[in-house]
């Protein structure tokens, strides 16, 4: 095998390595749910709608400040809302609302489509990508060693 084809070879593999490494650096978020705990949306004020920083909420369970459950009656929850040239979820308490409302702190839980999220094919596609990624190094490499008579 002469120099020529193994410099060749190691700039196909570093630059296939770096461009597989950066592409699934970033699949987590394009095909896995998160669970939100506990996080602040704010004091509650009556027919104000308050933006979060997912595409969809789900299980959503909201408490206020004094520990109350917050009932479903009292706020909507509008999921893949534009709000900033982005999908994120509304949350609107009532208006009127309950005494479990005005004035207080509200803490949203539940399980979301972080933002980037993909649709069902997408997030099999995301997989399938990085996975022919893999194998297109597979074949640069024992291409070359097949070429040159050194497989065997």
């Amino acid at each position: 095998m002469g120099i020529g084809v193994l410099i060749t070879l190691a700039i196909a593999i570093i630059v296939g390595a770096i461009i597989l490494q950066a592409s699934a650096q970033n699949i987590d978020e394009v095909v896995n749910t998160v669970s939100v705990a506990n996080e602040s949306m704010g004091v509650a004020v009556n027919g104000t709608v308050v933006y979060l920083d997912y595409q969809s909420l789900s299980d959503v369970v909201i408490y206020n400040s004094t520990s109350s459950v917050v009932t479903a009656s009292e706020y909507t929850v509008t999921n893949k809302v534009i709000n900033n040239g982005a999908l994120t979820v509304s949350i609107e308490p009532a208006s009127p609302a309950g005494s479990n409302v005005t004035g207080y702190e509200w803490f949203v839980s539940g399980t979301a489509e972080p933002t980037g999220y993909g649709d069902s094919a997408g997030r099999a596609m995301a997989n399938l990508v990085i996975i022919m990624m893999a194998l297109a190094l597979v074949v640069v490499v024992v291409g070359a060693a097949v070429k040159n008579g050194n497989f065997m």
